[in-house]
Protein backbone atom coordinates (compact mmCIF):
# COMPACT_ATOMS: atom_id res chain seq x y z
CA UNK A 1 0.00 0.00 0.00
CA UNK A 2 1.17 3.31 -0.95
CA UNK A 3 1.87 6.03 1.34
CA UNK A 4 1.89 8.50 -1.57
CA UNK A 5 -1.04 11.18 -1.07
CA UNK A 6 -1.79 13.32 -3.93
CA UNK A 7 -4.28 16.31 -4.15
CA UNK A 8 -5.26 16.48 -7.99
CA UNK A 9 -7.25 19.56 -8.75
CA UNK A 10 -8.98 20.17 -11.99
CA UNK A 11 -10.16 23.22 -13.83
CA UNK A 12 -12.38 24.12 -15.90
CA UNK A 13 -12.03 23.15 -19.47
CA UNK A 14 -13.05 26.40 -20.80
CA UNK A 15 -10.31 28.20 -18.19
CA UNK A 16 -7.46 26.45 -19.07
CA UNK A 17 -8.25 26.51 -22.62
CA UNK A 18 -7.94 30.10 -22.13
CA UNK A 19 -4.78 30.63 -20.18
CA UNK A 20 -3.59 28.14 -22.80
CA UNK A 21 -4.03 30.10 -25.58
CA UNK A 22 -2.52 33.56 -23.89
CA UNK A 23 0.09 31.65 -22.40
CA UNK A 24 0.81 30.62 -26.20
CA UNK A 25 0.94 34.08 -27.16
CA UNK A 26 2.83 35.90 -24.81
CA UNK A 27 5.53 32.99 -24.22
CA UNK A 28 8.36 33.62 -27.06
CA UNK A 29 9.16 29.62 -26.27
CA UNK A 30 6.07 28.36 -27.18
CA UNK A 31 4.31 27.97 -30.39
CA UNK A 32 2.65 30.81 -31.66
CA UNK A 33 -1.23 29.78 -31.07
CA UNK A 34 -2.55 31.08 -34.00
CA UNK A 35 -6.17 32.07 -34.48
CA UNK A 36 -8.32 31.95 -31.59
CA UNK A 37 -10.60 29.32 -33.66
CA UNK A 38 -7.40 27.32 -34.72
CA UNK A 39 -6.10 26.86 -31.44
CA UNK A 40 -9.52 25.67 -30.26
CA UNK A 41 -9.43 22.75 -32.21
CA UNK A 42 -6.32 21.90 -31.48
CA UNK A 43 -6.80 22.22 -27.59
CA UNK A 44 -10.16 20.37 -27.76
CA UNK A 45 -7.92 17.60 -30.17
CA UNK A 46 -5.54 17.46 -27.23
CA UNK A 47 -2.94 18.67 -29.73
CA UNK A 48 -1.05 21.02 -27.61
CA UNK A 49 1.28 21.07 -24.71
CA UNK A 50 0.11 18.84 -22.12
CA UNK A 51 -2.38 17.03 -24.83
CA UNK A 52 -5.74 16.23 -24.30
CA UNK A 53 -7.13 17.72 -21.16
CA UNK A 54 -9.90 15.50 -21.31
CA UNK A 55 -7.61 11.86 -21.30
CA UNK A 56 -5.52 13.72 -18.26
CA UNK A 57 -8.35 14.41 -16.29
CA UNK A 58 -9.82 11.26 -16.91
CA UNK A 59 -6.75 9.37 -16.11
CA UNK A 60 -6.56 10.20 -12.80
CA UNK A 61 -10.37 9.57 -12.25
CA UNK A 62 -9.90 6.64 -13.35
CA UNK A 63 -6.61 5.61 -11.49
CA UNK A 64 -6.06 2.14 -9.69
CA UNK A 65 -4.65 3.71 -5.95
CA UNK A 66 -7.95 6.35 -5.88
CA UNK A 67 -7.97 5.89 -1.79
CA UNK A 68 -4.70 7.40 -2.01
CA UNK A 69 -6.13 10.29 -4.41
CA UNK A 70 -8.37 13.32 -3.78
CA UNK A 71 -10.55 14.87 -6.44
CA UNK A 72 -11.13 18.78 -5.64
CA UNK A 73 -12.05 21.36 -8.41
CA UNK A 74 -10.95 25.15 -8.33
CA UNK A 75 -14.20 26.31 -8.85
CA UNK A 76 -14.88 24.01 -5.16
CA UNK A 77 -12.46 26.19 -3.75
CA UNK A 78 -13.15 29.18 -5.08
CA UNK A 79 -16.90 28.31 -3.72
CA UNK A 80 -15.66 27.51 -0.43
CA UNK A 81 -12.22 27.71 0.34
CA UNK A 82 -12.40 26.66 4.46
CA UNK A 83 -14.04 24.15 3.34
CA UNK A 84 -11.62 22.47 0.77
CA UNK A 85 -8.65 22.95 3.30
CA UNK A 86 -10.87 21.36 6.07
CA UNK A 87 -11.05 18.66 3.31
CA UNK A 88 -7.42 18.54 2.19
CA UNK A 89 -6.35 18.27 5.74
CA UNK A 90 -8.67 15.55 6.40
CA UNK A 91 -7.68 13.73 3.74
CA UNK A 92 -3.82 14.06 4.49
CA UNK A 93 -4.84 13.17 8.20
CA UNK A 94 -3.68 16.49 9.52
CA UNK A 95 -5.56 17.85 12.45
CA UNK A 96 -5.85 21.67 12.05
CA UNK A 97 -7.96 23.62 14.86
CA UNK A 98 -10.46 26.49 13.38
CA UNK A 99 -7.58 28.93 14.00
CA UNK A 100 -5.00 27.13 11.45
CA UNK A 101 -7.46 26.58 8.54
CA UNK A 102 -8.75 30.22 9.08
CA UNK A 103 -5.17 31.41 8.10
CA UNK A 104 -4.63 28.77 5.74
CA UNK A 105 -8.10 29.95 4.21
CA UNK A 106 -6.97 33.34 4.31
CA UNK A 107 -3.78 33.50 3.10
CA UNK A 108 -5.01 31.33 0.07
CA UNK A 109 -7.43 34.32 -0.88
CA UNK A 110 -6.47 36.06 -4.44
CA UNK A 111 -6.28 38.92 -2.64
CA UNK A 112 -3.69 38.45 -0.46
CA UNK A 113 -1.70 36.40 -2.95
CA UNK A 114 -1.22 39.40 -4.83
CA UNK A 115 0.76 41.10 -2.03
CA UNK A 116 2.83 38.42 -1.51
CA UNK A 117 6.24 38.52 -4.01
CA UNK A 118 6.22 34.53 -3.05
CA UNK A 119 2.79 34.09 -4.76
CA UNK A 120 1.86 36.66 -7.15
CA UNK A 121 4.10 36.13 -10.13
CA UNK A 122 4.27 39.93 -10.44
CA UNK A 123 7.26 39.60 -12.93
CA UNK A 124 5.65 37.50 -15.49
CA UNK A 125 3.07 39.57 -17.51
CA UNK A 126 -0.98 38.86 -16.85
CA UNK A 127 -1.82 36.41 -19.42
CA UNK A 128 -5.31 35.18 -18.05
CA UNK A 129 -8.96 35.68 -19.35
CA UNK A 130 -12.42 34.93 -18.77
CA UNK A 131 -13.86 32.50 -21.69
CA UNK A 132 -16.76 34.02 -21.35
CA UNK A 133 -15.42 36.62 -22.16
CA UNK A 134 -13.23 35.24 -24.75
CA UNK A 135 -15.32 32.36 -26.77
CA UNK A 136 -17.47 33.54 -29.05
CA UNK A 137 -21.42 31.84 -28.54
CA UNK A 138 -20.52 29.08 -31.64
CA UNK A 139 -16.88 28.32 -30.20
CA UNK A 140 -18.53 27.88 -26.89
CA UNK A 141 -21.56 25.66 -28.31
CA UNK A 142 -18.45 23.43 -29.95
CA UNK A 143 -16.88 23.38 -26.91
CA UNK A 144 -20.02 22.09 -25.05
CA UNK A 145 -20.87 19.34 -27.35
CA UNK A 146 -16.65 17.73 -27.67
CA UNK A 147 -17.17 18.51 -23.81
CA UNK A 148 -20.20 16.19 -23.70
CA UNK A 149 -18.83 13.88 -25.89
CA UNK A 150 -15.64 13.35 -24.58
CA UNK A 151 -17.13 13.13 -20.90
CA UNK A 152 -20.11 11.10 -21.46
CA UNK A 153 -18.73 7.79 -19.48
CA UNK A 154 -17.61 9.81 -16.57
CA UNK A 155 -19.55 9.37 -13.58
CA UNK A 156 -17.88 12.17 -11.60
CA UNK A 157 -19.65 15.69 -11.76
CA UNK A 158 -17.41 18.78 -11.61
CA UNK A 159 -18.56 22.07 -9.87
CA UNK A 160 -19.37 23.49 -13.85
CA UNK A 161 -21.47 20.68 -14.51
Amino acid sequence: MSSLQVIYVTRNPKDVFTSSFHLHDAASFLVDPGPQTQFLHKFLDGKVLFGSWFDHVKSWLNAEDEEHIMHISYEQMIMDLKDSVCNMAQFLQKSLDDEAIEKIADRCLFKNMKKNNMSNHSFVPRIAGDWKKQLTPAEAAYFDAVYKDNMKDVKYTFAWD
